[in-house]
């Protein structure tokens, strides 16, 4: 349904910028079915398939789509593929993360794709190329890229590079970091 055509719309529903949009509301809960979200702050619900080209996520349930840009502040992943954006903090399932920023938050599954972990807890999926900066790395498979710190608790590292303290080189290795 068209959002123009709903009851009871929630006003960040209609300020927002979309294009060829099929929403229903269905219990008091936002869902998307398809089309393009341009701009907008997203303030719940579910967004089961479409494209999000900009705006701020600041809540809700993504079960699938695909992410192009904008800001995630908060809420739950649970497929889709992320091309670019900020991730600030929430809980990440499964998919692929194929550029981008994340700053906090809980990965649990999914491929990451040349990116950018400033912080937080990643605890299985696969690491493809990128930057660690800091965080917890408690399980997955790390295929490359280049750890600067944080702490390496299991997993299996295939190789990268690892900056070593105190010396202005990395160091390309088949071992894991140390937690010293």
């Amino acid at each position: 349904m068209k959002i123009e055509e709903l009851e009871n719309a929630p006003q960040w529903l209609l300020d927002a910028d979309t294009v060829d949009a099929d929403v229903e509301i269905a219990g008091g809960i936002v869902h998307w079915y398809d089309g393009t979200w341009k701009d907008g702050a997203w303030q719940g619900g579910t967004w089961w398939a479409g494209t999000w080209e900009n705006g701020t996520w600041e809540d809700g349930l993504w079960k699938g789509g695909i992410w192009k840009g904008g800001t995630w502040s908060s809420g739950v992943w649970q497929d889709g593929i992320w091309q670019n954006g900020d991730w600030k903090d929430g809980i990440w399932h499964n998919g692929v993360f194929e550029g981008g920023d994340w700053e906090s938050g809980v990965w649990y599954n999914g491929t990451w794709e040349n990116c950018t972990w400033r912080s937080g807890v990643w605890q299985g999926g696969t690491w493809r190329n990128g930057v660690w900066y800091d965080g917890y790395w408690l399980d997955g498979v790390w295929e490359y890229g280049y750890w600067f710190n944080g702490s390496w608790y299991g997993g299996k590292w295939k190789r990268g590079n690892k900056w070593k303290r105190g010396e202005p080189k990395f160091l390309t290795s088949d071992t894991p970091p140390s937690n010293d």
